[in-house]
């Protein structure tokens, strides 16, 4: 009696086994997409930062936002995420909203800005603050670019703060549509 029960046991624990399923984790940084998901992601020195719902409402805490902005053609994506508190903040010269590679340097008004308060704070400081110059750039491709309504793409590069310290920025991606 006892064989039969060892069975039934190993035939009950194999099938409770087959049918647990994986927890899905979320993925670390969102997809890249061109659909207007209002998404953003990037790692900076292999950390994770990203934002899988962004609205285009600077009213919340989270955020993401596109501007034409000026005359004199800059395009500005700009993110913003709170827990842990940090902004990312791209400009390129794209004049006639075109598909393809942009850079961001350190030439004013198309210097991009990376701010990193993980301790909560809002206030720039010379640790925390970081942009690009003319030696630490960032290269943006832009696979949609749609005037006041959506760009999507993806960067890398590099950013300094004010003591020299250097960040890496890989694998960056954008898709953000106004409302």
């Amino acid at each position: 009696m006892k064989y039969p029960q060892a069975i039934l046991f190993l035939l009950f624990c194999s099938f409770a086994l087959l049918s647990c399923k994986k927890k899905t984790e979320k993925p670390i940084l969102p997809p890249i997409t061109t659909t207007g998901e209002n998404t953003f992601g990037c790692y900076i020195d292999g950390e994770p930062y990203a934002i899988f719902d962004g609205t285009p409402n600077p009213w919340y805490h989270t955020w993401t936002k596109i501007d034409d902005l000026f005359a004199n053609g800059t395009l500005e994506v700009f993110v913003q995420k709170e827990n842990p508190r940090w902004r990312f903040n791209i400009m390129t010269f794209n004049p006639n909203h075109l598909i393809g590679t942009f850079i961001s340097s350190g030439e004013y008004p198309y210097i991009s800005e990376c701010q990193i308060n993980l301790d909560g704070g809002t206030m720039p400081s010379n640790e925390n603050l970081y942009y690009t110059s003319n030696l630490q750039k960032i290269k943006v491709v832009y696979s949609i670019a749609i005037s006041g309504m959506q760009y999507s793409g993806t960067f890398s590069g590099e950013m300094i703060n004010s003591e020299g310290k250097i960040i890496k920025i890989t694998e960056g991606r954008f898709d953000i549509k106004k409302n």
